[in-house]
């Protein structure tokens, strides 16, 4: 048994690998590259569908379906500018700049100090022999300072403070963020429904 992670981005796999080996998952995660699927949905849930769906078709294929499909669409939103970037985290620009660095300049330019904000994981998992499709969320609210803090994780980390804390995703310890992170809390009720609705166990 394995667990195929549809996705091209490595620090996701790491992310969740550790994750789910902290819940006590036994079985490997390794990517699924489709590079044929794009994130055009409207909704995380309908990218981490096309995603995993994706995964699924190819898995069938070469008929290795003793393992679980999963994938993931992950996103940052300030509730306070209509919530940007949402499901174009990946794909937002501002100032002709991208991602972090465009947020980062977004910021600055608002005169903000800091925001209320939230990240949000929408996991969709497959199992070949049991359809349909499983689906949960990962929701953790903060706020995101003006400037990047912390050299750790990847994305908005050294941006985005969690409720309850005073230090960015990227300046805690790795084994904090894997428990309390937005992917920590989708990956725990990925991991609930493994064990208790497929019945896997070590």
């Amino acid at each position: 048994m394995r667990l195929e992670l549809v996705t091209g981005n490595v620090h996701k796999r790491e992310e969740f690998s550790r994750i789910l080996a902290g819940l006590g998952c036994p079985f490997p995660v390794e990517v699924l590259n489709v590079s044929s699927v794009t994130e055009r949905g409207s909704t995380y849930y309908q990218n981490a569908y096309r995603k995993a769906r994706a995964g699924l078709l190819a898995i069938k294929a070469t008929a290795r379906e003793r393992c679980i499909v999963m994938a993931d669409d992950s996103g940052l939103e300030l509730p306070a500018f209509g919530s940007i970037p949402g499901i174009y985290s990946a794909r937002f620009e501002y100032a002709h700049l991208r991602e972090r660095e465009a947020m980062t300049a977004f910021l600055r330019d608002q005169q903000v100090s800091c925001t209320p904000a939230r990240f949000v994981c929408q996991m969709v998992v497959f199992v070949p022999w049991s359809e349909p499709c499983f689906s949960c969320e990962g929701i953790v609210s903060g706020f995101v300072t003006p400037e990047p803090r912390g050299s750790a994780g990847f994305g908005y980390d050294p941006l985005f403070v969690p409720e309850g804390y005073s230090v960015t995703y990227a300046e805690m310890d790795t084994g904090l963020k894997d428990r309390i992170s937005h992917r920590a809390v989708a990956a725990a009720k990925l991991w609930s429904f493994a064990r208790e609705g497929l019945g896997l166990r070590p």
